[in-house]
């Protein structure tokens, strides 16, 4: 009788929870169908995931006019420019904008790159117009550094055409601004 009662009150147990389970995923589904994509932000990127900002700047914010303060943190400030007053050259310092998280930082001017199978790190310098900075004993991957008066974008255009580096990435300061 006792084993009677109890196979009685599993079932029921069982078939409650199957219910509910069934309800709950009704509910979900029908949830799901409500989602709707309302913004998608498509934009080129010059370095890998990077976009130059030609129009913004980094400056202490201590001589920032706030008028153009963009975004702070700590005693930087990304400000924008006049037009007029944007450099054409991009190297370190310069500012850029993560295409997948919208935030600002700064380039370093140096570009990571991991070289093809009997390549020099001091070839792919001479190539891109850049000097070998660090070389990994041991592995292909070096760290060059751009010179003084040379444009970034030009150099890792130029050691991605050359097709001495298997890959080539260039480096940026941490992330320092979120998008506003």
């Amino acid at each position: 009788m006792k084993l009677n009662k109890s196979m009685i009150l599993t079932v029921a147990v069982c078939l409650s929870g199957v219910v509910q389970a069934s309800t709950i995923d009704k509910e979900l589904s029908t949830e799901n169908k409500e989602l709707k994509v309302t913004k998608l932000r498509a934009s080129t990127a010059d370095f890998g995931i990077f976009k130059i900002e030609r129009s913004l700047s980094s400056v202490p914010s201590s001589i920032a006019a706030p008028e153009r303060v963009v975004s702070t943190k700590g005693e930087m400030a990304i400000v924008n420019i006049a037009d007029d007053s944007a450099t054409d050259v991009v190297g370190k310092g310069t500012v850029v904008r993560n295409t997948m998280t919208d935030e600002l930082t700064t380039l370093t001017g140096n570009i990571t790159i991991l070289l093809n199978k009997n390549v020099n790190a001091s070839d792919v310098a001479s190539v891109a117009g850049m000097e070998v900075l660090s070389v990994f004993p041991g592995t292909d991957i070096a760290i060059l550094k751009i010179k003084e008066g040379n444009d970034l974008l030009e150099a890792f255009n130029a050691i991605k055409q050359s097709g001495l580096a298997i890959e080539s990435r260039v480096e940026v300061t941490e992330t320092i601004h979120e998008a506003q």
